[in-house]
């Protein structure tokens, strides 16, 4: 899912820099206003690449500080020297968070992230499919979306809703973001063909051959299409570790979901409450 979200990011700030186009096309706008705001968008943009990857760098250090504290108690150098870095992390993210709000602020007071147009063209496409966003939370996908969205059919629906709009809206632009969106829908469709074979529950050889050549082909279009992407953790695992562990295990990732880990818990307080009236961990 961390995949495709930042795809849907990618083409959903795509929309967004229509949106500016139109409204700066449409009204009388000093050019530098405009060229002041596009510098603070790209700077908001930067600073939420960088807070994704510090959450991610900070969701790794604490788990791994605590298996060390497990392992070789706290007061050891490594499992101390993890939980500094795991502290400094921390603040790296306040900060960002800081820097977030204040970019937003600025932007905010020219033209509403995700008020125009275009944007609002692309969430109506998505609602046209059957995928509502968690509107408490961010505006979240869940797992079924992404296997919804990620439907041909679906793919064009979405691209052609934007391209129809800039037709009729910024006929001037028509061509560029015609090009532009076959450019999200073939990235979206690569993305697509690796997301069925790996998220299968079992990979014979030849879905690995497969697998290893639409992984290939993805990356490449990705890294041309889009330069300056950066590539987060979950995109490098499925270039670098997919294939290999599919060939070795034949095992998709459809099997490896929390949700069988996680209701073990469940059985842990029962057994808790079970044997809580006796006396002495040793002996419970």
């Amino acid at each position: 899912m961390g995949i495709f979200t930042k795809l849907f990011e990618l083409f959903e700030d795509f929309c967004h820099s229509l949106d500016l186009e139109l409204a700066f096309y449409h009204t009388e706008v000093d050019p530098s206003r405009y060229s002041l705001y596009s510098q603070e968008l790209q700077r908001l943009h930067q600073y939420k690449v960088e807070l994704q990857e510090a959450k991610q760098s900070e969701s790794v250090l604490q788990q791994l500080a605590t298996y060390m504290a497990v392992l070789i108690g706290e007061s050891n150098p490594l499992t101390a020297d993890l939980l500094h870095q795991s502290a400094n992390t921390s603040k790296i993210v306040k900060q960002l968070e800081t820097k977030i709000a204040a970019s937003t602020a600025v932007v905010t007071r020219e033209i509403p992230l995700n008020e125009g147009p275009f944007v609002k063209e692309l969430d109506m496409a998505l609602q046209s499919i059957g995928v509502h966003r968690q509107q408490y939370f961010g505006g979240n996908f869940v797992g079924n979306h992404v296997h919804k969205t990620l439907k041909l059919p679906n793919i064009n629906t979405l691209c052609s809703a934007i391209c129809k709009l800039a037709e009729s809206s910024l006929p001037q632009k028509s061509e560029m973001v015609a090009t532009r969106t076959m450019i999200f829908f073939n990235t979206f469709s690569k993305f697509a063909k690796c997301h069925s074979i790996y998220d299968q529950n079992f990979i014979d050889e030849a879905l690995v051959h497969e697998l290893e050549q639409s992984v290939q082909e993805f990356m490449e279009l990705f890294r041309t299409n889009f330069p300056k992407g950066t590539i987060p953790i979950k995109m490098h695992m499925v270039e670098d570790h997919a294939v290999q562990w599919a060939r070795s295990t034949h095992v998709g990732f459809g099997l490896l979901g929390e949700q069988g880990a996680e209701s073990i818990h469940a059985k842990f307080n029962n057994l808790a409450r079970a044997y809580s009236a006796i006396k002495g961990n040793v002996h419970q």
